[in-house]
């Protein structure tokens, strides 16, 4: 049991006037020199009062101008002057809405009144602000219950909740975002998770899956870039562009090669590969020495993976008529949504408004991060941030400081108030092209790596986990250069050839590697699907026919 609760510093009424308490004290020290420099010369300010009148007036007058501009800097850019001036805001609030008990108390046969402000703390970092009011029976208890939106709008932020304490309820105000905002370059991995604003970030872990909502020119795909900027140098990418837009430009960058996809099909076999990766990454986890349940992907080595969508509503407008494959990428997605989190795999869906038309409302609320960026109506912030956000006043900004914002939103995890952000700088105006920096940054190594460093490893060693030698295997990327075929379409006549039981290839920490014989079987069947123009499927059942299903290379 906490027996001293630090909730803040106690609102007093004499903090109704600190601003001019502050001023004074800045203005004083002018007073002081005048004071002192008049009466060194008071005898010749006798004889000469005009002249000592007017080198006293300009003291007095410099000293009121350098005074106001010196506290209008402070309490604009001193952390130590937001807090008094949020204790002058809320010292007002009480006494102009009647929130104080008043007694008279009788002094020199004159009668006064006192007035005693109720228990009220405020509690300040730069990014937020906590409101504590008593309860405990207390006369305005009541009221103090129904504050959020009041508090909102008073300390020119966002309530983002309230909790109670013992005998307090505290809100919680996030405040001063603008001075948050990221530049590219600080957007990276960190403990905390992908790092988004100098306050906020987004743990994948704990809230898989995230929601991007968003008008027309409100920023959604500058914002998929970013993500893509931050992920990229520590995951595995997957993009789906159905636009066949911004996004789909990347096609060409190594580190997306054999990665980005375009059309309807291409899409649906994306997810389902996926799912099918989803299944081998459960398989691998499950079946070391070391698995205890509760463990995912980032304590067996496993790099984690996202799948990017731009526009999912246009994928849905390809797919309309098409009943086959709709059901096919609902079922894919979700299998994705609801059972991939522990094995690394997340989505990323951007949409104008998630809309039941286009996701279905179960779906949508597993996307545990939702952000907005731009403007949307009322009923696109209900559907993106749900009931906990029905009573919230979403504004629309568009200016700071006489400058517009872009990239300007809302973010919040899946139940809670959503809070004010913004996107995190990008230095178009000094010539600076995504493509460009994509194209220096070297494609991952097939090896799995750890994308967020922990103090406590139980990652599994090389030992452990028998790693074949490198002249005995091939990753899928030296396939993929040998045979001069993509990533899909290596996978997809390795998945066709596992899941009809005609061999099991070798994986190593998850992924795939394969073996001389291995590479030699490939190659044949790729030659008999070029030459004959067969599927896939009958180049795999020609191949096998003659072994009756036995493993590739007499395995």
């Amino acid at each position: 049991m906490r027996l001293w609760h630090n909730r803040g510093r106690r609102v007093r009424k004499y903090h109704k006037h600190i601003r001019g308490i502050s001023f004074s004290l800045f203005y004083l020290p002018y007073l002081l020199e005048c004071g002192f420099f008049l009466g060194l010369n008071y005898e010749d300010l006798l004889n000469q009062p005009i002249f000592y009148g007017l080198i006293t007036g300009s003291l007095l007058l410099g000293g009121l101008v350098v005074s106001f501009m010196l506290q209008r800097y402070c309490y604009s850019h001193l952390l130590v002057f937001s807090k008094l001036d949020n204790l002058r805001i809320m010292a007002n609030f009480l006494l102009e809405n009647g929130y104080y008990l008043s007694k008279k108390i009788k002094r020199d046969n004159q009668t006064k009144e006192k007035i005693l402000l109720p228990k009220v703390y405020l509690k300040q970092s730069k990014f937020d602000l906590k409101a504590s009011f008593i309860l405990q029976g207390n006369k305005f208890q009541d009221k103090f219950l129904n504050l959020g939106n009041t508090l909102e709008i008073q300390h020119d932020g966002d309530f983002t909740g309230k909790k109670f304490t013992k005998g307090y309820v505290t809100y919680v105000i996030a405040i001063d975002q603008f001075a948050g905002r990221l530049n590219l370059n600080d957007v990276k991995m960190t403990k905390q998770g992908l790092r988004l604003m100098k306050d906020v970030y987004w743990d994948y872990v704990k809230q898989p899956h995230l929601l991007i909502g968003g008008g027309t020119g409100g920023g959604k795909t500058v914002l998929l870039m970013i993500l893509l900027y931050g992920l990229a140098p520590v995951a595995d990418i997957d993009i789906c562009d159905p636009k066949q837009s911004d996004l789909s430009s990347f096609s060409d960058v190594p580190i997306f090669q054999g990665h980005v996809f375009i059309t309807k099909e291409q899409i649906v076999d994306c997810l389902k590969d996926n799912v099918l990766e989803m299944e081998e990454r459960y398989r691998y986890m499950k079946s070391h020495p070391n698995f205890v349940a509760g463990m995912n992907f980032s304590q067996f080595n496993l790099r984690p993976k996202f799948i990017f969508f731009d526009e999912w509503a246009a994928l849905m407008a390809k797919l309309e008529g098409n009943y086959q494959l709709q059901q096919q990428v609902n079922q894919y997605l979700t299998q994705l949504i609801l059972e991939a989190r522990q094995a690394g795999i997340f989505v990323i869906m951007a949409m104008q408004r998630p809309d039941g038309e286009y996701i279905k409302t179960s779906l949508r609320d597993q996307f545990m991060k939702r952000l907005s960026v731009g403007h949307l109506e009322d009923t696109g912030y209900t559907m993106m941030y749900g009931d906990a956000n029905k009573n919230k006043e979403f504004k629309y900004i568009d200016e700071i400081d006489g400058k517009k914002v872009i990239g300007r939103g809302y973010i919040a995890n899946a139940g809670e108030i959503a809070r004010e952000f913004f996107s995190p700088n990008v230095p178009f105006d000094k010539g600076f092209s995504f493509k460009e920096a994509f194209m220096e940054m070297s494609p991952l190594a097939d090896t799995p790596t750890i994308a967020i460093p922990r103090e406590e490893s139980q990652m599994a060693t090389s030992d452990e986990l028998n790693e074949p030698s490198k002249t005995d295997f091939y990753t899928i990327s030296e396939v993929k250069q040998k045979l001069d075929k993509t990533y899909d379409q290596i996978k997809k006549l390795v998945n066709l050839i596992e899941k009809d039981n005609y061999h099991t290839f070798d994986r190593q920490g998850g992924k795939l590697i394969l073996s001389p014989d291995d590479l030699y079987s490939l190659e044949v069947i790729f030659d008999s699907i070029d030459k004959n123009d067969l599927t896939y499927k009958n180049a795999v059942e020609v191949f096998f026919q003659p072994l009756s299903k036995t493993a590739i290379g007499g395995n």
